[in-house]
């Protein structure tokens, strides 16, 4: 296989600066204590009060943001360490999101769910508890970017992998970490940076050669 022109760049960097206006896209989250973030703040509450042990358990194995956890949570062991291309290819295209995400967490500041009082507190699953704005949500703008590269990758499975990034969203929510609107900013934010790679050209050509080995680590021919 040759190597496209993206695997001889000595960046990560696949987008110019300014390519994708995040807070066009996605605005900014209601403001605090008014109507629309207290009701954000109760329906996070009642989830949280509300889950099982077993939504529990796979809301902290869903804090990890890997290819790997996205498609385990599908019931889907892609023996990634066997498919070095795919393991960077996905890499690159997540720290390319986490970069673009950045530059809109600097203008935001939004307080978690749990780690705002009210009569009751929101009770965050247990072990490491996220730092920073709750604006918009990582994972879901992750599961989101995978979605999209894998759906173009297997389309049959589009809408498997649109029911993986609810799920994963609602993760968050059940661990108390964000809320809804959250998760609809960051889906967004994922697809936009999805869709401004794939029309890259040499991301696409870098994609289109591993095409191939993306669809053996799923299972498919």
């Amino acid at each position: 296989m040759t190597s496209a022109p993206g695997q001889q760049r000595n960046s990560l960097l696949w987008l110019e600066p300014g390519k994708i206006d995040v807070a066009k896209i996605i605005g900014l989250p209601p403001a605090m204590n008014s109507p629309e973030h207290r009701k954000e703040f109760e329906e996070v509450l009642q989830i949280t009060l509300n889950r099982t042990p077993e939504r529990e358990k796979a809301a902290i194995a869903d804090q990890y943001q890997t290819l790997a956890r996205f498609l385990e949570g599908m019931g889907i062991d892609a023996h990634l360490s066997e498919h070095r291309e795919v393991r960077l290819l996905f890499r690159e295209a997540n720290i390319e999101l986490g970069i673009v995400l950045l530059s809109v967490r600097r203008m935001t500041s939004r307080t978690r769910p749990f780690a705002m009082w009210n009569k009751v507190r929101v009770k965050p699953c247990p072990g490491g508890r996220p730092e920073g704005t709750s604006f918009p949500a990582g994972h879901a703008a992750t599961a989101a970017l995978y979605a999209a590269l894998l759906s173009d990758a297997a389309p049959e499975l589009k809408d498997k992998f649109a029911e993986r990034i609810t799920s994963y969203g609602e993760s968050r929510l059940v661990c108390g970490f964000h809320y809804a609107s959250d998760l609809v900013a960051g889906e967004k934010v994922g697809r936009q940076v999805a869709e401004a790679l794939l029309a890259d050209r040499a991301f696409r050509q870098r994609f289109d050669e591993t095409r191939p080995e993306i669809r053996k680590s799923l299972g498919l021919t």
